[in-house]
């Protein structure tokens, strides 16, 4: 299988790509958008079916298998603050129905009294072409200090 290497300088993530599909960058989008809005249903619906996993920016925010994830994901939404991000540039290897996706991210997050922090950050990982969505198969999120 040939790969497709596509680079964004600017990360042009919304909206459909050829043919009506998504594009591989909108995972990285809909995932923020159920991070920013605290709602673990929708960032679960962001991951492929089977086998998953995620690694946040601390040192215990790692989880393998539907179950952990679900357990560590609920925790972050628990806590005082929402976070999100927005791609600035990204790179992406597709191989047919899956790609690997690298964006360079500025983050934010917004505390429950209101006030908000920008950080930089950085999204990765594999995601696969299911239903028309790309969604992750293990995704990886960090602050690059």
């Amino acid at each position: 299988m040939t790969a497709r290497t596509e680079r964004h300088p600017a990360a042009p993530i919304a909206g459909k790509g050829q043919e009506g599909m998504t594009e591989p960058l909108d995972a990285v989008r809909e995932l923020s958008a159920a991070f920013a809005a605290r709602d673990l249903g929708a960032a679960l619906a962001c991951f492929a079916g089977g086998d998953i996993g995620y690694a946040g920016s601390e040192k215990a925010e790692t989880a393998s298998g539907r179950d952990a994830v679900t357990a560590l994901l609920g925790e972050l939404f628990q806590r005082p603050e929402a976070y999100a991000w927005t791609a600035t540039a990204s790179t992406v290897h597709r191989y047919g129905a899956q790609a690997y996706v690298f964006a360079e991210a500025e983050g934010e997050v917004r505390t429950d009294a209101g006030e908000t922090e920008a950080f930089p950050y950085r999204v990765s990982g594999i995601v696969e072409l299911s239903g028309g969505r790309w969604l992750w198969r293990h995704c990886q999120g960090g602050e690059p200090t």
